[in-house]
């Protein structure tokens, strides 16, 4: 029965669910636990910690992630790619391009720390510093995972994830109990938070690093245009970088921390969804990877592609619909401080409706078009932009949700009609 089931839904779905069963599974276990600890962070700060406090150190890591270019988040992709061809080597040389230049995102945050301490704004001044130090340690060594990704080692990435994960929530659940039953001031309350954030990434990617590349030799073959590649990939992908951050910068801007902590916890478990989601994606892109290598495999799948994502949309969309028929009941046992979320939350979900187009974007990096994979990199990510430059001055927060829905589809849309534009 279980057989004929499996074979059904392969038929309907024209994939392969075998393989994104079994390279799934282990991804899925990763994100439950990773999604666990994030849930039960959010319970924690919503009980424990005040709008204003939380809303300020939301404010602080979408700065920091605002020059997150610096990074080189393409550089991952293109380490992906030539792990599933057998270029391991090009680890090595591409996590020593991402250290060095993820300090420029210390740089910033340093300059924008000097602003704050002129404006007298000492709080986001140390948490910015907090934060800078750390940095290149979570940014420019968490590559470790699009190493596996590409060797396909989903067991070994959920296992060095999860304890990555624990890490992360002991220490965010240790400093939100002190400053809950100690009660400092503000001032102290949002460095500390910053401080157990970026340390509690940090330690574990040096150690996972560490791990890593002792198991790749040293003469291990690199692919010579992986980094240009890479470089091209994350010059292309500042627009998207600047398009996630730039909402909550705004709304700090305009409407202040506790506005800001209200929008947080409405995009949270949405965004947790997609996350779940996401590892479809994951399991997808080494596939990708060799299949857009030849010419005849690449046009079969431009064929075949399209009705396949129509067909995950159902699925995705069924799932949508539970979470807008469930979230009042949710906001009102798990966070009730934030019931004003739930309607800002419910219009946010439809984002993920069609979130298996996604791939589409996966593919157009798979090929390796440069030329695409710039119109797909700026073009949505400037319209998403432009979107919440003008709707949150004037909706405040239903602007932010319109604007992050929107620039959503738009980037489906787009990337579908370059997926079928011929390769030149």
């Amino acid at each position: 029965m279980a057989q004929r089931g499996i074979w059904s839904l392969t038929r309907f779905l024209q994939t392969d669910v075998r393989y994104l069963a079994r390279s799934t599974a282990w991804l899925s276990m990763g994100s439950v636990i990773g999604t666990a600890v994030a849930f039960i962070l959010s319970l924690a700060y919503a009980r424990y910690i005040s709008k204003d406090v939380y809303g300020s150190y939301r404010f602080i890591l979408s700065v920091i992630g605002m020059a997150g270019i610096f990074s080189l988040p393409g550089m991952s992709t293109a380490i992906i790619r030539a792990a599933a061809r057998g270029y391991e080597g090009t680890f090595r040389k591409g996590s020593r391009f991402i250290f060095l230049s993820s300090i420029g995102i210390s740089v910033v945050g340093f300059i924008t720390a000097l602003y704050y301490f002129t404006q007298g704004n000492t709080a986001i001044a140390y948490s910015l510093c907090a934060a800078s130090l750390f940095v290149p340690f979570v940014e420019g060594l968490g590559n470790w995972r699009g190493y596996l990704d590409g060797k396909q080692a989903f067991k070994k990435k959920t296992l060095y994830n999860a304890a990555a994960h624990i890490l992360y929530g002991v220490g965010m659940l240790a400093t939100i109990a002190y400053i809950y039953l100690y009660n400092p001031p503000f001032t102290i309350s949002i460095p500390l938070l910053t401080f157990a954030y970026f340390f509690s990434h940090a330690l574990p990617n040096l150690i996972l690093h560490k791990i890593i590349i002792r198991r790749i030799p040293k003469n291990a073959p690199q692919e010579e245009s992986a980094i240009t590649y890479g470089m091209h990939l994350s010059l292309s992908t500042a627009p998207s970088t600047l398009a996630t951050y730039i909402d909550s910068v705004l709304l700090y801007a305009y409407l202040g921390p506790a506005a800001l902590a209200v929008y947080s916890f409405a995009i949270a478990i949405p965004e947790q969804i997609k996350s779940l989601m996401g590892n479809a994606a994951t399991v997808t892109f080494p596939k990708l990877a060799i299949h857009t290598n030849a010419s005849i495999s690449n046009g079969s799948l431009q064929q075949t592609l399209p009705s396949k994502l129509f067909r995950a949309s159902l699925f995705t969309g069924i799932v949508v619909l539970g979470y807008v028929i469930l979230a009042p009941i949710l906001y009102n046992f798990f966070f009730p401080r934030y019931i004003e979320s739930i309607p800002y939350s419910q219009v946010f979900a439809l984002s993920l409706i069609l979130f298996p187009f996604g791939v589409f974007g996966d593919a157009l990096k798979a090929e390796g078009n440069v030329k695409k994979i710039y119109l797909h990199s700026v073009g949505s990510p400037l319209l998403q932009i432009i979107a919440l430059a003008i709707l949150i001055p004037s909706f405040g927060l239903w602007g932010a949700i319109a604007g992050r829905v929107i620039g959503r589809f738009l980037n489906h849309l787009f990337s579908y009609v370059l997926f079928k534009l011929p390769s030149k």
